[in-house]
Parts: structure tokens; C-alpha cells; sequence
């Protein structure tokens, strides 16, 4: 796997092709004047492809006393990071106005994948819609229980087959695991549906107050047939 050079800093043009980026932070601890805050001190984007988009050391904005792997002169030469978040707003939004992207599949907007985005996200301060975001911590059928996330090195491990996070994190590498991750979940062919969401609006009657009486008088596999939930398989986004 090709990594970044420890002093490089990659920034690319946001019009390239991919439609799917994945992000990941380097962090180091003890930020603030309690030392109790989580910085994000480096930054890694990557298309689908595995290309890096945008690598940098990010400036932090509070004292940092513990630089965890990191040298402290690669934070104070670092990008700021309100520089850092247009960079990344603009590799998201590929040109559309926030408040306009509706669809992963309608506008220019892309996709993000990472893993344990909103903590990664609030370090960045940065928003990004919800139905954009393809979080490996949060995909229910990677996740230990509905409420138990499993580790980026198990996932790399058990569905990737290859070790990560052996020494020092590295951001580059996770994202190209929670990319390689999406991807191969996106790829799996099941059996599709033309409203399969329970939230589409073809879908919201179905069980209307309106037609008890027609329900009670359905059999359950009547009734399993018309039933929709509001699990989002990622296989979706290949259609």
C-alpha cells in the first residue's frame, strides 16, 4: 500500500472524478487548557480509487502538550484549520451549496465514508448531511450489536484480510480501508425493490390507519410483502 510521506502535503483539484471520498484524522490528546480534548492533527482524503486528495498537518487552534507520534513542528507549520474545513467542504460538495444537496444519487455532491465519522466530523468542526455519510462504525452489518460498533482493525482484518494500525495510526491507511469496506458492501448483489424504503412516500400508506380493515384480513405473508423499513443498504448507491 502506498502511503504518504510523513512531511507531505497533498492538496488535489476538487474536480476530479470520484463520487466517493473517504476521510480519516491522525488525533492527539490532551488539548485544551483542562488537557482533556481530542485535535485532529492530520488529515487524509481519498477518491475510490485510492488516490490521495488532500493530505496535511493540520494547525491546532488550543495548546497541544502531547503530540502522540507526531512532531510538533509539523502542527505549528500545519494548516489552519478553518482552511483545513473549506478545503474539505469543497471536495464534499463539488460545487453544490450545502443547503441544496438532497440525494446521494441526484447534484454533484459526494458521498463520505469513513469510520466513527461524528466524533471525526465535531473534531473539524464540520456538518455533513446524514443520508451523504457511509460510516463503517455505524453499517449494521458490520457492527457487533445494533448498538456496538466494531474496531477499524477487526473490520480491515476479518473482511479485508490484512493487518492495520500495527505501530503509529496512520490516516492514509484507514481510508483506504473504510473505502475498500464501502466498496466491497456496496458490491454485493441482493435482491431489489422499487420502493424499498419504508420513508419513500409510495410506501408511507401501507399501513394507514385508513386500511385496518383491509390489514386484519391480510395473511402474514400478504402483510411481509408490503413491509418496509428504513435500513439503507449500501448496494443502493450502485443503482
Amino acid at each position: 500500500m502506498s502511503r504518504p510521506a510523513n512531511k507531505s502535503t497533498t492538496v488535489v483539484d476538487s474536480g476530479f472524478s470520484s463520487h466517493v471520498v473517504a476521510l480519516a484524522c491522525q488525533m492527539v490528546d490532551g488539548g485544551g487548557n483542562n488537557e482533556s480534548m481530542d485535535v485532529c492533527a492530520r488529515v487524509c482524503m481519498v477518491d475510490e480509487y485510492e488516490n490521495i486528495i488532500f493530505h496535511v498537518y493540520v494547525k491546532p487552534p488550543i495548546p497541544v502538550p502531547n503530540y502522540s507520534g507526531i512532531g510538533g513542528e509539523h502542527l505549528r507549520d500545519g494548516m489552519p484549520l478553518k482552511q483545513v474545513q473549506r478545503r474539505i467542504e469543497e471536495f464534499l460538495c463539488n460545487g453544490e451549496a450545502m443547503w441544496k444537496i438532497r440525494s446521494p444519487k441526484a447534484g454533484k455532491a459526494r458521498i463520505l465514508v469513513g469510520h466513527h465519522l461524528h466524533p471525526l466530523l465535531q473534531s473539524l468542526h464540520l456538518q455533513y448531511p446524514s443520508f451523504m455519510i457511509r460510516d463503517t462504525a455505524a453499517y449494521p452489518p458490520l457492527m457487533k450489536t445494533n448498538k456496538l460498533s466494531n474496531s477499524l482493525k477487526y473490520l480491515t482484518q476479518t473482511y479485508l484480510g490484512y493487518d492495520i494500525q500495527t505501530g503509529v495510526q496512520d490516516p492514509y491507511e484507514d481510508c483506504v480501508a473504510t473505502m475498500r469496506l464501502y466498496l466491497r458492501m456496496r458490491n454485493q448483489v441482493h435482491q431489489r425493490e422499487d420502493y424499498p424504503l419504508a420513508s419513500d412516500p409510495r410506501n408511507r400508506n401501507n399501513f394507514a390507519p385508513s386500511k385496518q380493515s383491509e390489514l386484519e384480513r391480510m395473511s402474514s405473508e400478504a402483510m411481509l410483502a408490503i413491509s418496509r423499513s428504513d435500513y439503507y443498504c449500501w448496494c443502493l448507491d450502485s443503482m
